[in-house]
């Protein structure tokens, strides 16, 4: 049985590149085979984690991998050409992979466990879960015509549960979901400036993902050990400087 848990996270892995690829080479049976692929992450999550991490724990540890398969997913909705869908399926297999990987590790053999190996794989998925989700959901907007309060639903549900599962090791409980507070409220206006900003579909997601990255940077001062005011100062004027370029390189609608 050891063994079995032990290649789980090789054979999910196998499993997302396969549905994630049909589901685009077949895409009269959307979303039947992404469906599939984002149930199998937490299934494999809660057979590699029984009886070994808490369910409250793993559920806040693995959410953000959940959360960007299921946006991997919806993002091959609009996906077209083979080589973004061979994007969305390598994101999907390689953080399938690397968070059930982790978790074995946690759960089975803390000694080789990398120090919050989990949190720094969450916090990358954030870029990624925020660029493909708002930009396929601008995109529903302009081609289908969907009614604009989804799009702001679904950022403020990045907001959530991106701010409230990636937060410091040093974090309270209670200040943790002062962060989720804080994610939604940032969610939902990157949700409404996304239905008033004429920009292309992929610069609407790289100046959300923009925002909440920052946002979420600015957060990491809060505990020690801070970051220097030079690499503040740097790291701020880089944003800024991003936000910037973005907009002006944009093509507006």
């Amino acid at each position: 049985m050891i063994l079995i848990i032990r290649l789980l996270p090789f054979l999910v892995g196998l499993l997302e590149a396969g549905l994630f690829w049909w589901q685009g080479s077949l895409p009269g049976t959307y979303p039947l085979l992404v469906v599939a692929g984002v149930i199998l992450l937490p299934l494999a999550s809660g057979v590699i984690a029984w009886k070994q991490v808490r369910l409250g724990d793993l559920v806040e540890k693995m959410a953000p991998a959940f959360l960007l398969l299921a946006v991997l997913g919806f993002a091959l909705l609009l996906s077209e050409g083979w080589w973004p869908r061979l994007l969305i399926t390598a994101l999907a297999v390689v953080f399938s992979f690397l968070s059930l990987e982790l978790l074995f590790l946690l759960a089975r053999d803390p000694g080789s466990y990398p120090v919050n190996g989990l949190s720094h794989l969450s916090l990358a998925t954030v870029p990624l879960a925020v660029w493909y989700g708002v930009s396929t959901s601008a995109g529903l907007l302009v081609f289908l015509h969907s009614d604009g309060v989804w799009h702001v639903a679904l950022c403020a549900v990045l907001g959530v549960v991106l701010f409230r599962t990636t937060g410091h090791p040093g974090a309270t409980r209670q200040q943790n979901n002062i962060w989720l507070i804080i994610g939604g409220i940032l969610g939902t206006e990157i949700g409404l400036l996304g239905l008033l900003l004429p920009v292309s579909l992929p610069a609407q997601g790289l100046i959300a993902a923009l925002l909440f990255c920052s946002v979420l940077r600015v957060r990491r001062y809060l505990y020690e050990p801070r970051p220097s005011r030079k690499v503040a100062w740097t790291e701020g004027l880089l944003a800024l400087l991003s936000l910037i370029v973005t907009l002006a390189s944009a093509k507006w609608l």
